[in-house]
């Protein structure tokens, strides 16, 4: 049974908090009649890394389509792809900060309705609320996660804490996976993601939600289900959660995408608006 999941039903909302500019960006689209696509990347040193995924990444994807059947398998390539890409670009290009530009990607696939693929570098997230309650579907990449370190040490790269107690890798990058950061690669800092499959229950499963960690950071995922299943359209969810984000006083720029299932609406939404 597939379900049909309109793109007009699905809500986003980025804010650029206290920062220069908005280094994050947001996709969704329909690739082909089976596979809708949803993606976050939150930059770093500039949006050029981010804004490249932004351009690049769903066409990478639609390519690779027809020539591979397992979208774990599939988004893993195409990540390492736009990340050659990127690279090419920033050693071609005459702006040396493309150098040092880098970017989380946390990109959703969703067939038939069904089934719902996540890849993801660095530390944007994706959770699934599943009876209210969230499903991570990602797993940070910071250097304090002991196989991550590992790998960064045995590449030759260290790890160094800041004045506020956060590990980096050699001392400038919060996060061990990126799509960019050109100069850290020799350190152990890849582009492969780790990747999760689920199928899903639409009678249980609300809403799929994409966030970045100016959410994060200051918003747990329970918090945000709850915020999420207290509004009437995801539209309205998205900002709340961002909004909340601010108001709990992040520095950072918000972004969340929210893509709604067959609970949505089912629970939590009666005590609200009365």
């Amino acid at each position: 049974m597939s379900l049909k999941i309109s793109l007009e039903n699905v809500g986003c909302a980025s804010q650029i908090g206290k920062r220069k500019e908005n280094e994050d960006r947001f996709d969704f689209a329909q690739l082909t009649d089976e596979v809708l696509y949803f993606a976050v990347y939150d930059g770093h040193g500039g949006p050029a890394a981010a804004d490249f995924c932004h351009t690049h990444m769903e066409k990478c994807i639609m390519d690779l389509l027809p020539k591979e059947k397992n979208l774990e398998t599939l988004l893993t390539l195409a990540f390492l792809e736009i990340d050659k890409a990127f690279s090419s670009h920033a050693r071609l290009s005459a702006d040396a900060t493309l150098l040092t530009s880098g970017t989380t990607a946390t990109v959703a696939l969703l067939r038939d309705g069904i089934e719902l693929v996540v890849a993801s570098v660095g530390d944007s997230r994706a959770i699934l609320c599943r009876k209210g309650k969230p499903m991570k579907l990602t797993i940070d990449h910071t250097p304090e996660r002991k196989d991550e370190k590992e790998r960064i040490k045995k590449c030759g790269g260290f790890v160094a804490w800041n004045s506020l107690g956060q590990p980096h890798v050699n001392g400038r990058l919060a996060m061990t996976r990126s799509i960019g950061d050109l100069d850290l690669k020799t350190s152990g800092v890849i582009a492969e993601p780790e990747t999760k499959r689920i199928k899903l229950h639409h009678a249980d499963d609300s809403f799929l939600v994409l966030t970045t960690d100016g959410i994060n950071f200051m918003v747990n995922s329970q918090e945000i289900c709850d915020f999420v299943n207290q509004c009437h359209d995801p539209n309205e969810a998205a900002h709340a959660v961002t909004e909340q984000a601010i108001q709990y006083g992040t520095e950072d720029n918000s972004t969340a995408v929210v893509v709604p299932f067959g609970a949505w609406g089912k629970e939590g939404h009666h005590h609200h608006h009365h």
